[in-house]
């Protein structure tokens, strides 16, 4: 059985699963150098990320900027990072944050933002 986590919460923030996974993996490394071990929470966690995340976590803080420039809540950020849509129709589900309906036009150019930072998935 392994130990509680104690975590001190000093920030909070929406993350996507690429930018916890970045933050997960710095965390481990550092667990594990000072433990030799890494808990089992993290690891499961970091088993689950590596299965979903579909973005390149050196490009994701890249991603989130231009989906910021244009003008997206986080929480729309978050998810449209998270769930890689490939048509409007995706998308628009996950705009449900949003004050208004982007017009087709920014729609497409979001659209062209997922493609060149989404992967395919890893399974």
């Amino acid at each position: 059985m392994s130990l509680p986590l104690k975590v001190k919460v000093e920030k909070v923030k929406l993350l996507s699963n690429a930018e916890a996974l970045k933050i997960l993996k710095e965390h481990s490394e550092r667990e594990r150098e000072k433990t030799g071990a890494v808990s089992l929470l993290v690891q499961r966690v970091l088993e689950y990320l590596y299965k979903f995340n579909k973005v390149q976590v050196e490009k994701a803080e890249e991603f989130a900027e231009k989906l910021v420039a244009i003008g997206l809540r986080g929480e729309s950020i978050v998810m449209i990072m998270n769930m890689c849509p490939r048509s409007v129709d995706e998308l628009l589900t996950l705009l449900v944050y949003e004050e208004r309906v982007p017009e087709k036009e920014q729609l497409e150019r979001m659209l062209g933002i997922v493609s060149e930072y989404c992967v395919e998935s890893r399974e």
